[in-house]
């Protein structure tokens, strides 16, 4: 499947409850990327669309080492078997491809020495001062939402329920 005209769709990396995340390829830059595709039963909600649409512009302003980027967006055509156009579209969003592991894996394997989880803890709040920056709050930063790189890194990602800060200021 290519979403976008360019974006190569190949198998799925993770589940969650809005979206499924795939591997995938740009075939214009030939590199690897991260395609988190809007579930189909969530597809015609509209509350869900801007959710997912709110995530893709909260991301795309955060540029940092600790942040998952954003390098695009869309929403693609549905077809139907015979590549008709149904009317529909599935809103996607393209991102940094990380190789690692997901923090709650880890943790499930044991314990993390005290070094370790203080570098963890440094690239997340890392993370998280640049969104606060950035005007967007994350809400809900688990361990299942941070990735450590094969190279002991931090990225901070799924910032699907984010909301800008001044939505949350009464």
């Amino acid at each position: 499947r290519l979403l976008g005209g360019r974006y190569e769709v190949n198998g799925i990396v993770g589940r969650g409850g809005m979206a499924d995340v795939y591997q995938g390829r740009d075939g214009r830059l030939g590199r690897d990327v991260a395609i988190k595709v809007l579930k189909a039963t969530l597809s015609t909600d509209v509350t869900a669309r801007e959710r997912f649409r709110r995530e893709a512009m909260a991301v795309s302003k955060m540029a940092h080492p600790t942040v998952v980027r954003v390098f695009d967006a869309g929403d693609e055509v549905d077809a139907d078997e015979h590549g008709n156009p149904t009317g529909s579209t599935t809103p996607y969003i393209v991102m940094e491809f990380v190789k690692g592991r997901l923090l709650s894996d880890i943790i499930h394997r044991g314990i993390i020495d005290e070094a370790a989880a203080l570098g963890i803890a440094d690239g997340m709040l890392n993370a998280l001062e640049v969104s606060h920056q950035a005007g967007i709050v994350h809400r809900d930063i688990k361990p299942a939402n941070v990735m450590i790189t094969t190279d002991g890194g931090v990225k901070v990602m799924d910032f699907g329920i984010a909301r800008a800060i001044a939505d949350t200021v009464a």
